[in-house]
């Protein structure tokens, strides 16, 4: 199963980029292999915000939906993300985000991750780190794109 930790600096505000990431209904536009992501239910307290969301990805003729919980929390600037449903035996995801300063933040990304069918995930292991800097890097893209100082 694949674990990868990453420290990442980004030149945009910590509050713009974590509006990106939880932007799920966007990731359709921008993710590699999304087909299309929805937001299913959110819950808002003074310092959570709960998110359940399905991503449909895709490469080819392989199709999957996954259904996960995402938590912000408001105080910690940690996103977590963790599977429901879907062919994902376990995911735990987590975003942080340290101030650099008022138009810069370093994201560390964290992902842990294992498929049920263990054919696919000899696959998956064999190009995870390239579909993960491909995913890094949608991400940075897409705050070019749509963050405007």
């Amino acid at each position: 199963m694949p674990v990868k930790k990453i420290t990442k600096k980004f030149n945009y505000s910590k509050k713009d980029l974590i509006e990106l990431v939880l932007k799920i209904d966007d990731y359709k536009n921008f993710l590699p292999w999304c087909i299309n992501s929805k937001i299913i239910t959110t819950d808002k307290n003074k310092e959570n915000l709960k998110i359940t969301a399905d991503l449909e990805i895709g490469f080819k003729t392989f199709r999957e939906v996954y259904t996960s919980k995402v938590l912000y929390n408001n105080k910690t600037s940690k996103i977590e993300v963790t599977s429901v449903s879907g062919n994902i035996k376990k995911l735990s995801n987590i975003w942080e985000f340290e101030i650099i300063d008022k138009k810069s933040c370093n994201v560390i990304f964290f992902i842990d991750i294992e498929l049920k069918n263990p054919l696919i995930n000899i696959i998956f292991n064999k190009f995870f780190n390239y579909g993960f800097e491909k995913i890094l890097n949608s991400f940075e893209q897409r705050a070019k794109e749509t963050i405007k100082y």
